[in-house]
């Protein structure tokens, strides 16, 4: 089994592999709770495996070659200590001669596909270019910085540079612990601090201090950096740290709260939805150049003069819509497409067969709900923007 650093080139090397009984598995998974306690996962990963065998049987693949084909997937199935260490989604992709899972760091579709290639679709997200940004938490128990983007999230080792012993400027403080609700967004319940104590006021001084220093070591170890950087403190923190910061990229917008004692992955989870508009920017400039150029020969909604361009490299941006079907056959050397209404036996995703080869040549493709890009009362599909 080979688990998958993904990117770009790991999706594009897995959509390479064709086989005619290609597996492809996608379920959603728990980090914690008493879905893991329960076995949820397995037992949704078990359902998969079932069906997957019955719709062998009923493609005449003799017995034999159905227990070859299953069986890493059945030891998978009885390893308790893989489904104990779980993300969000699952993704596992098993033919003849290959054997791949993915941990996706939001929630997959519960869903499975036998065809002639791995379906990468519900993957495709994962390969545009990442926004990172840093996250200072400052709490009582100290000062920690987080390196992250929209799927990963780790601790910055900052060795000396950053000060320790924030605890002997807080001790001067008398907090208050109140609950004051929801973070924005799907964190849930956190604690706020906030100071009854008059004479906090004329100790100020102490935290700006403190936070000067906390300031010249993250200018140290990255101040030449250029994306934000989000504060998790509770609230009485954040403008003192603020009149102190020398960072240029400081996100006006912060998490407020204690999260001393918060998981990682709940704390990254928050971060990612206070900094969703950031996360949106690519996207977003897309769709603008877009809209700046309906009506020109700049962008297209025709399926073959489509395919046509992504082999040609013309695709700066497509959009497809995630749900979006077409079956059938396109010859990247005539030039040529079939389309078909509905799926026939041999039939490649004409679709994907576009996301993929935009990503081939440097184009980007984003996956949405609805392609609302043209105002049109008709459903799109799939549309593109050409660079030329």
């Amino acid at each position: 089994m080979t688990s998958l650093d993904f990117n770009k080139e790991a999706l594009l090397e897995l959509a390479d592999h064709a086989h005619e009984h290609s597996i492809s598995i996608f379920i959603p998974t728990h980090r914690r709770g008493k879905e893991v306690l329960e076995g949820q996962d397995s037992i949704a990963f078990k359902n998969h495996l079932q069906a997957i065998r019955l719709e062998l049987e009923a493609q005449a693949l003799p017995g034999n070659e159905i227990d070859a084909l299953m069986l890493p997937l059945d030891a998978l199935l009885d390893d308790p200590q893989f489904w104990r260490h779980r993300s969000e989604g699952l993704a596992v992709f098993r033919s003849s001669d290959h054997f791949f899972t993915f941990d996706s760091p939001v929630p997959l579709d519960d869903f499975h596909k036998i065809g002639p290639q791995f379906w990468v679709r519900p993957l495709l997200s994962y390969v545009q270019p990442s926004r990172q940004y840093f996250l200072l938490q400052l709490g009582k128990n100290g000062v920690v910085l987080y390196q992250a983007d929209q799927y990963a999230i780790t601790v910055v080792e900052t060795g000396d540079a950053m000060p320790s012993g924030m605890e002997e400027v807080t001790k001067y403080y008398d907090f208050e612990q109140e609950l004051q609700g929801r973070t924005k967004g799907a964190g849930g319940m956190t604690a706020m601090y906030a100071s009854d104590d008059t004479d906090n006021k004329d100790k100020d001084h102490l935290l700006a201090d403190y936070f000067r220093l906390v300031d010249e070591a993250m200018m140290k170890l990255n101040g030449t950096q250029t994306i934000p950087l989000l504060l998790a403190s509770v609230a009485y923190y954040q403008p003192i740290y603020r009149q102190v910061n020398s960072y240029p990229y400081l996100h006006e917008g912060g998490l407020t709260g204690n999260f001393d004692h918060v998981q990682i992955d709940e704390l990254h989870q928050m971060a990612n939805e206070q900094l969703g508009d950031y996360f949106e920017g690519p996207r977003l400039q897309r769709i603008r150049q877009y809209q700046n150029n309906s009506g020109s020969e700049l962008v297209s909604r025709d399926l073959r003069q489509i395919l046509e361009a992504a082999v040609t490299g013309r695709i700066e941006a497509l959009f497809v819509r995630h749900d979006a079907q077409a079956w059938g056959h396109f010859n990247e050397e005539t030039l040529t497409a079939t389309i078909h209404e509905n799926e026939n036996e041999g039939d490649a995703s004409l679709i994907d067969q576009a996301a993929l080869l935009t990503l081939r040549h440097g184009g980007e493709v984003y996956l949405m709900d609805e392609v609302k890009l043209l105002n049109s009362r008709s459903p799109v599909m799939i549309t593109a923007l050409y660079r030329f």
